[in-house]
């Protein structure tokens, strides 16, 4: 059986948002599974040493004009947050908590956060907001504060903060296919080039960048 990609994402990058319908067609169409792994952009930049590209101001004002353009181009809705960047950690340990039973219920709500992010505007960092994001997938409050606030959140979090340091994340989102790393949701066609290539690379034994 094909090896899932891995997918390192963070619920406040745009272009993470602009990927994901991509990225699953492209699972779809080659049998792939997709792992999700949230992280904190930030916190992984951090530990590599390297600034957060929107705290450059000529960075961010090509970043901001980008990512309406890179949003029609994808065919995403889109609205530029006003708070942006900001730190996802709260919705990211929801994620964590309800991947821990339920994956696929751990993806809608981690879908549910980016749209609400992205097209509405609304501050995933607040917890207020994540906890009636949570809610539509029938977590209970006392659940969803557990999972905020909670070891569980906490520690599967910071477990996937060191695996993208240690497999060398440099943003979101970040994609690893047969061990090769994809950075960007412009290395769609990419990805998609070498997984029409997998069979026979696999047949042939040939290795992948690494």
């Amino acid at each position: 059986m094909a090896t899932p990609i891995r997918l390192y994402l963070d619920f406040a990058s745009p272009y993470a948002w602009f990927a994901l319908d991509g990225i699953e067609k492209l699972a779809r169409d080659h049998s792939r599974e997709i792992e999700w792994w949230p992280v904190l952009i930030w916190a992984v930049l951090k530990a590599h040493g390297i600034a957060a590209p929107m705290n450059v101001p000529i960075k961010r004002d090509y970043l901001v004009a980008d990512m309406v353009r890179s949003a029609a181009f994808h065919g995403v809705p889109y609205l530029h947050p006003t708070k942006l960047p900001l730190s996802a950690h709260v919705a990211s340990r929801v994620y964590y908590a309800i991947a821990e039973h339920d994956v696929p219920k751990a993806k809608a709500f981690g879908r549910d956060a980016f749209a609400a992010f992205f097209t509405r505007d609304e501050d995933i960092s607040d917890e207020a907001v994540v906890k009636r994001i949570a809610g539509l997938h029938g977590l209970e409050a006392i659940e969803v504060r557990e999972a905020m606030n909670g070891p569980l959140g906490r520690a599967r979090l910071a477990s996937a903060v060191d695996a993208a340091i240690a497999d060398k994340v440099c943003g979101s989102p970040y994609f690893i296919v047969d061990g090769e790393p994809f950075f960007g949701a412009d290395r769609l066609p990419q990805i998609a080039w070498r997984l029409d290539q997998a069979p026979a690379l696999a047949a042939s034994g040939e290795k992948r960048l690494g």
